[in-house]
């Protein structure tokens, strides 16, 4: 499989799945165009991937909050190649809270920002390159609906699935794809999550059917497929990679 000259902006670009993705799409020689709101785990994550496929990467410091930022990443991604092809969604925050809390509105907010109109932005300034490329969009969901304290990320992941599903169809004319991937919550958003109360709201990750935990490189090959021709039929989609747990009845 190649994706030489093949143009591929990821979002969220230093997150655990976000990086995984860029080296994966790296070892194809796709080029890169990194965005993530940490500037020097950005140009880390560049550098990895120059290192693997011996091209230039363009990074964007951005945490994509409004929609003028998503046209700006979408305008730096066309001034550097002149085209797109693919779009990979990784972008997300969790913050931990509860429906009685004081802050939830602001929490809310936070959080749907961030990891829902941030992919609508970046799906709405797109959508003209991708339709001359006829082009694929992969967003990054989770494979969690009922996790405790979780109200807004809970309400992420819903949105963002039924998201996917109507701007496939919406795209589907334009000959672009959109599927999304529900990965296993360890591989996702929260990999850094440090808060007792966080870990205890996802605990149930470490009780998977097959006894494990999903990891970044569990999902990354299931990226690159859907990115590829090989998935010319396929859009609209929404795959687990979760060990088992959407159909053990937790998740």
């Amino acid at each position: 499989m190649s994706f030489i000259n093949k143009v591929v902006l990821v979002t969220g670009a230093n997150s655990a799945i976000g990086e995984a993705v860029c080296l994966h799409f790296a070892k194809f020689s796709a080029r890169l165009s990194l965005v993530a709101k940490d500037p020097v785990k950005l140009k880390q994550v560049a550098a990895e991937c120059e290192k693997i496929s011996r091209l230039k990467v363009l990074t964007i410091a951005s945490d994509l909050s409004t929609h003028e930022e998503a046209q700006k990443a979408i305008d730096s991604t066309k001034h550097e190649f002149g085209r797109l092809d693919i779009i990979i969604n990784c972008t997300g925050i969790y913050k931990h809270v509860n429906i009685l809390d004081a802050d939830l509105i602001k929490v809310f907010d936070d959080v749907l920002t961030a990891n829902l109109r941030s992919v609508v932005s970046v799906i709405n300034c797109a959508a003209p390159m991708l339709t001359e490329s006829k082009g694929s969009i992969i967003n990054i969901s989770t494979c969690v609906y009922g996790a405790l304290n979780s109200v807004p990320y809970n309400t992420f992941v819903g949105a963002l699935n039924h998201l996917t599903a109507s701007v496939a169809l919406d795209l589907a004319p334009t000959g672009i794809r959109v599927n999304s991937i529900s990965p296993g919550v360890k591989s996702n958003t929260l990999d850094a999550v440090s808060d007792q109360g966080e870990s205890e709201a996802f605990s149930f990750a470490d009780n998977t059917p097959l006894g494990k935990n999903v990891k970044s490189e569990d999902v990354v090959e299931l990226v690159v497929y859907l990115a590829s021709d090989k998935a010319r039929s396929m859009t609209g989609g929404n795959y687990p990679v979760d060990a088992g747990l959407t159909f053990y009845g937790v998740a």
